[in-house]
Parts: structure tokens; C-alpha cells; sequence
């Protein structure tokens, strides 16, 4: 589901450093010395020859490989459970699940009996139904979808209008939702419902900006639903599930009772500890599937063998070929309608990531190859599943060929790329705006051509490095691309494949000059709190007034009240992203009384940085206290109005609950 998880393995370890665990996560161990050569580099450095050797695709060699990979995995990154499939032409090569599907229980997670739930895989469901809809004349990738829909969606002015193949290929522009994305329930929210109240504003509604959007495959499995006539989940179980003979698959939230005993928990990626529901997702056509590893193999099988499997045909070949086809292509990479591509080893495959509250999953296929991958981790962190596909590559498939006409890099390049840039998916006016703070990055010039990707919210370490090989096309040692887009001569974003791009920031949004001005007025604010009770506690035992002025006492009150209004203001924020965090469930309907009152707080705030500089100025006008007490207030003045300002931008003192 998390769209953040669907980043090129050359940033992947940044962006879960920031966006998805908190700061305050631990480092990963040390990789075992034992399974270093398994796991190390299929990524030489660049200006180093190597010759690698490439192993026989064959089950023995699978096994001899993957076993002692995932079992180190698991044991030292605290992993409950993983599965591997892996088809080759016309059947599954190997699938084996590896640990725990409950780990108190001791029951293990296996291949063909153990659910696991792919994220946002469940979108290339989604998107063969709406093809298999196209097909029969029912849809049009190209029609307005207010044509299929019961309520509207606004075209704003000089934008265009929502259509499938836009909603496919995630330029509907729509900001990113997160509320009700996650819950506890037992039942999910009607689709149609959920979609109606919670209709994003359009960020780019020209269509020409990729921003990822659960919303919006949501919104398009609900045109599935009413040009079917049927629900979302019954139509996918009769007319993909059951053609391809996915027995053990299903969208239907909770479970049927057939399916619930299969199904592994869901454990945490943080502790570890399992969490204590089904996790029901909302957006379920862009989800809501639970499956078992032969189950994906199955629907890989079919994806290889143009769009049938054992003589059950769920759409035709030009149809699945058109998906897998490049809609939208980048120099760094393409996308189809859903399927987008992926490079391993110098061969080009198709597919999607998966996240969820606990899993990470990949599934890719190579139908020039014949070749299918599908792997999901329970309550890992993504890293894990970076690993392991870059040892398959690096085992199993040639190395990148050369290129036919060598590049030039050009040193200066990477001068014109230096900024800090943020995702195209986010909310800009909600105060889910917060997430694309924390979650900027970095580019610094390295030399030679070489660019390092960094956290801008925490610059330090090395970084990823990245060589031009091409025009404003940079390359991980792992073969990961990003390319940079130039408007007027001036570099305005870069590209991750065809499916997230990244702008740069102006320099009000810059977390490098946006942290430094919040911390350093947090601080002075929190000295300033604390420090009154004490100074008052002294003045008491010594008998004397702070100032024998009534105007300058009541002033000083009120900036005090201020300051700690505003830094209840700040700690709340902390509590509410740090827990959204580790259970995204609490973003619900539950918690709106709660925001309304963090609302109202900021907007006081605000209304008190005002207030701060009218004392401010008094201070000084009226000469009231001494030269350093006036002087105290300049400062209390400029820390309150850099909060208010940081409440204003940042929506924290919102006007929807709808986020």
C-alpha cells in the first residue's frame, strides 16, 4: 500500500530511515560474515571489472541459496516469517516458506497453506479487471470517470479530467490520503462510501506529474463495481481468482472462515510484536488481497503465459501485452497501466511492490525470460527484500551490458542537480504536509561525476552514491537510475522509473533551514517555561516582585501562557506522528475530536504570536523591566512567530479532517 515503498533499491535504505520507521529506530546489525558473499554486491564499484559467474536456475541451486540467506535474515534481523516463489516458463521452480506464520504458536509459514498479504500488489488485480471491463466495451481508459461514478470529482480550471488510463498510470494528481486507510475494524467502510468522503484535492491536475495514489486504484476498482454490478471482491474471486485456480486468494475483509486459520500474522516492523487484529484495508482494490505463495505463482504463471493458464483465459494477449507495455517511459525507467518496470541484473521486468503494516513484497515478472519472482516478508524492514533481490541478480542473471556508445560524463552536472527535493506524493494542504518534510532528500555534488543521495533531515553518513552515465541520468552501483529533469537550464526534479518523481524545494520548505528554526525556537521557548517557575521560586524566598509594573506582570503572564501553549502544540504533533507511525490505525474517525482541539490550539498559537509581539513592543515602548528583560521578549517574540509560521505552512492548524 505505502507508496513510499515503491522506490528504487538505490534509495530504498533512505527513505526507511526517514518516512517509514521513526528516527529513533536502531541500526540494522552487522550483515553475518557467513552470508556476507551471498548477499554482498552484485553492485562492483564503478571503474571496477568483474567477471560474475552466473549459477543455473534450477530448484537445488535455488534451495543451496535462499535457505541460508533468509534463515540469517530472519534470525538477526528479527523476522517472524518470509516466503520465496520463483516460476520459470510453464510451472512454479520453488516455493518455500521460511520461520513463523505464528511465531508463539510455532506454526510455520508455508508456500501453499500460509496467507500473507501483498499491498499493493492487489493494484494489478485491479487493473486486469478494469482491462477485462475494456475489453468487453463497458469502460474507457480515455472517458471522463464522472461518466461511471455516483458522485463527482472536480476538473479544476485548466486541468483535465480524471480518466482510468490516468488513474493507472497514477497522474490523476491526486494528494496522498492516509486517514481510514488502515483500521481495526472487522468490517471494511462500503467502498463507494469511503471514496465519496474522502476525496483527495487535486495536487497536479494536469495530469502530468506522477503522484502515487492508493485513492485513486481505489477509485477505479470502484468503476470495476459498478460497471460489474457486483462488488469489488466478488468480481476479482469470479473472474480472476477462480479462472486461474487461486484457491487460497481472496479480497473479501475479514476473512471466510475457510481462509481465516491460513492466515500468518501480521507482526510488527518496529518491535516485532504481533498485532492483535486483521488489519482491514479500505482502499481495498488497492490492498486488500490475502494469498498464499502458490497462489502468486499461479497468477505470475498467467502473467508469462499472455494473460492465460491451464486453458482459463482472464484477458487477452494484446490486452496484458498493453499493460505491460510502456504507457509513460523516463530515461530511469517506464510504466504500463499498473505494472511498471524494474531492472535486476541488466533484464527488464514488470510488477509492483507491496507494504503493509508488517509485510513487504515484490512480485516481477520477465516474459521475455520466462522468469517470475515473488517474495514477502512478515514484519521486516524493507532492506531485507533489497537484499535478497539484489543476490538473486547478482546469482542468477547476466550483468547490465555494456554500453554500445560510451557517455561523457560531465563533471558540472552534478552542481546543477545539488538541492533538496520532495515527493510528488504527499498532501499540501492537510497536515499529512508534515510527512513530505521529514521525508526530503538531499543531493550533494561527490566528485567525478558522482552524486550522494542523502536524509536532508539527517545529512550526515555517506549517503547513496550515484554515477552519471548518461545526460542527467545517474546509476546505483546496483543498477538503480534516477534521472534528472531540466527546465530553462535549471534542474526542477528527478525521476524514480516512471512511477515517483521528486521536485525541488524552495527554501522555505527546506528541512535544513525549516529544523534548525523550529529546534531552536522550541529550545528557547522550553528554557524560557522552565525557567519562570524557577526564577519565581527565587523571588518568593526573597521576599521581592519580579516587576512592581501590573501592565508589565500581566505581560509577562501572557507570554508565558503562549509559549506553553504553542509547545503543547509541538509535543502533541510529535505524539500524534510518532504513533501514527507505529500503528497507522489511529488516523480514523476516532481521533477527530482530538486534531480539532490540536487545530484550535495551533490557531491560538498563532493568534498568540501576535499577541507576543504587542508585548514585545511594549516592553520596549514603555521601557518596562530591564534592558534584559526586554531583550528576552525580542527573542520570545521571534520564537512564537516562528511556530505560528511553522503551524500556518505546515497545516497544523488545519481546516479538514479529511487527510
Amino acid at each position: 500500500m505505502e507508496g513510499r515503498g515503491i522506490l528504487i533499491d538505490c534509495i530504498r535504505p533512505i527513505m526507511q530511515g526517514t518516512a517509514q520507521r521513526p528516527k529513533a529506530s536502531k541500526p540494522l546489525p552487522q550483515i553475518d560474515p557467513n552470508v556476507v558473499q551471498a548477499c554482498k554486491s552484485a553492485n562492483p564499484s564503478f571503474g571496477q571489472q568483474e567477471t560474475p559467474v552466473v549459477h543455473e536456475l534450477s530448484a537445488p541451486d535455488l534451495e543451496a541459496f535462499l535457505d541460508p540467506l533468509i534463515k540469517d535474515q530472519l534470525a538477526r534481523l528479527k523476522i517472524a516469517g518470509a516466503v520465496v516463489v520463483v516460476v520459470k516458463d510453464d510451472g512454479i521452480l520453488f516455493a518455500r516458506g521460511y520461520g513463523y506464520a505464528d511465531v508463539e504458536n510455532k506454526r510455520p509459514l508455508t508456500a501453499d497453506a500460509t496467507l500473507v498479504r501483498p499491498g499493493s500488489i492487489s493494484k494489478l488485480f485491479t487493473g486486469i479487471a478494469v482491462m477485462q471491463l475494456v475489453e468487453q466495451g463497458k469502460l474507457d481508459l480515455d472517458r471522463d470517470v464522472n461518466d461511471y461514478l455516483d458522485f463527482h470529482i472536480p476538473t479544476p480550471d485548466g486541468g483535465v479530467p480524471v480518466t482510468l488510463r490516468r488513474l493507472m498510470t497514477h497522474r490523476a494528481g491526486f494528494e496522498d490520503h492516509i486517514k481510514g486507510l488502515f483500521s481495526a475494524n472487522r468490517m471494511p467502510e462500503p467502498l463507494g462510501h469511503w471514496l465519496m468522503r474522502s476525496l483527495p484535492r487535486r495536487l497536479f491536475p494536469m495530469g502530468d506529474v506522477p503522484a502515487y495514489s492508493n485513492y485513486g486504484m481505489a477509485l477505479a476498482g470502484y468503476i470495476v463495481e459498478r460497471a460489474a454490478g457486483k462488488t469489488y471482491p466478488d468480481y476479482v474471486a469470479e473472474h480472476i481468482l477462480q479462472p486461474l485456480g487461486m484457491v487460497h486468494a481472496t479480497f473479501r475483509q475479514p476473512l471466510p472462515d475457510d481462509l481465516a486459520p491460513l492466515m500468518a500474522k501480521s507482526y510488527s516492523r518496529y518491535d516485532g510484536t504481533p498485532w492483535p487484529f486483521f488489519e482491514t484495508i479500505s482502499a481495498s482494490p488497492a490492498g486488500a488481497l490475502s494469498a498464499t505463495g502458490i497462489d502468486m505463482g499461479r497468477f505470475m504463471l498467467m502473467l508469462l503465459h499472455g494473460g492465460i493458464l491451464d486453458g482459463s483465459r482472464v484477458l487477452s494477449a494484446g490486452g496484458l501485452a498493453s499493460m505491460m507495455a510502456p504507457q509513460i517511459a523516463t530515461p530511469a525507467g517506464s510504466m504500463g497501466l499498473v505494472f511498471y518496470e524494474k531492472r535486476l541484473g541488466g533484464i527488464r521486468f514488470v510488477g509492483h511492490d507491496g507494504g503493509t503494516m508488517s509485510f513487504f513484497s515484490v512480485l516481477m515478472v520477465s516474459p521475455e525470460k520466462g522468469l517470475g519472482v515473488f517474495v514477502s516478508y512478515d514484519g521486516a524492514v524493507g532492506q531485507a527484500l533489497s537484499d535478497l533481490l539484489q543476490a538473486f541478480g547478482r546469482r542468477y542473471l547476466s550483468a547490465r551490458p555494456a554500453e554500445a556508445n560510451s557517455f561523457t560524463a560531465r563533471p558540472g552536472d552534478t552542481t546543477v542537480t545539488a538541492g533538496v527535493y520532495q515527493n510528488s506524493q504527499r498532501s499540501d494542504s492537510t497536515i499529512m504536509r508534515l510527512s513530505a518534510l521529514v521525508s526530503e532528500l538531499l543531493i550533494r555534488p561527490a566528485g567525478d561525476a558522482t552524486i550522494r543521495i542523502h536524509s536532508a533531515a539527517w545529512p550526515f553518513g555517506a549517503g547513496q552514491s550515484l554515477q552519471e552515465v548518461g545526460e542527467l541520468l545517474y546509476r546505483h552501483a546496483n543498477g538503480g537510475e534516477i534521472a534528472f529533469e531540466q527546465v530553462a537550464n535549471r534542474v526542477m526534479g528527478f525521476n524514480i522509473g516512471a512511477i515517483q518523481h521528486w521536485q525541488r524545494v524552495p527554501w522555505y520548505l527546506d528541512i535544513r533551514i525549516v529544523g534548525p528554526a523550529v529546534i531552536a525556537s522550541v529550545l528557547a521557548s522550553f528554557l524560557t517555561v522552565v525557567s519562570w517557575p524557577i526564577a519565581a521560586i527565587v523571588r518568593r524566598w526573597r521576599g521581592r516582585l519580579w516587576n512592581e509594573n501590573i501592565l508589565a506582570r500581566r505581560c509577562h503572564f501572557a507570554a508565558r501562557l503562549i509559549l506553553t501553549l504553542q509547545l503543547v502544540v509541538i509535543a502533541a504533533v510529535c505524539i500524534l506522528f510518532t504513533a501514527a507511525t507505529l500503528n497507522p490505525t489511529i488516523l480514523s474517525d476516532a481521533l477527530d475530536p482530538a486534531l480539532v482541539v490540536l487545530y484550535a490550539c495551533a490557531w491560538l498559537g498563532i493568534l498568540g504570536s501576535l499577541i507576543a509581539l504587542w508585548i514585545a513592543w511594549q516592553f520596549w515602548r514603555r521601557r518596562m523591566g530591564g534592558a534584559w528583560a526586554r531583550i528576552h521578549h525580542i527573542f520570545i517574540a521571534v520564537s512564537t512567530v516562528t511556530l505560528a509560521w511553522f503551524f500556518l505552512i505546515w497545516n497544523i492548524a488545519g481546516t479538514t479532517l479529511n487527510y
